[in-house]
């Protein structure tokens, strides 16, 4: 199976500049919990993901003020990226534990091959041939 054919095609996606509090109230208004960061709107290239566990984390728990906190300084860059032709039977996904990181979630972006998304895999764990390890 490729990932072309589990993904959510055009996933809603968060820019780099925008605010915490604009990302969280995307989660709320689209009934998301983790969306991945582009540059911009129009190319779309990937820069990371940012869930809603990060936004508590890394802003809020922290006393960061979510107005003025940017998407690019909470998300996460090393996550998982696959292009839409990756073969995912087989595929094993890297969990890296950091004892600071506890929260984390499996996620896989799909990219093309400008590194631009044009999908979202927010539930690898429940596609058949995908094998999360934690480490």
């Amino acid at each position: 199976m490729k990932a072309s054919e589990v993904m959510v095609p055009n996933p809603y996606v968060a820019v780099a500049n925008a605010s915490a509090s604009e990302v969280s109230i995307m989660f709320r208004s689209r009934n998301i919990s983790v969306v991945p960061v582009v540059d911009d709107h129009r190319t779309r290239r990937f820069l990371g993901v940012v869930s809603d566990r990060d936004l508590v984390t890394r802003c809020l728990a922290i006393g960061s003020d979510p107005l003025t906190t940017r998407a690019d300084a909470i998300m996460r860059t090393e996550t998982s990226v696959v292009r839409p032709e990756t073969e995912l039977a087989g595929y094993v996904l890297h969990m890296d534990q950091d004892p600071t990181e506890s929260h984390l979630r499996p996620t896989i972006t799909v990219v093309d091959a400008d590194h631009c998304v044009v999908g979202f895999i927010s539930h690898p764990e429940q596609v058949a041939g995908i094998q999360v390890v934690w480490r």
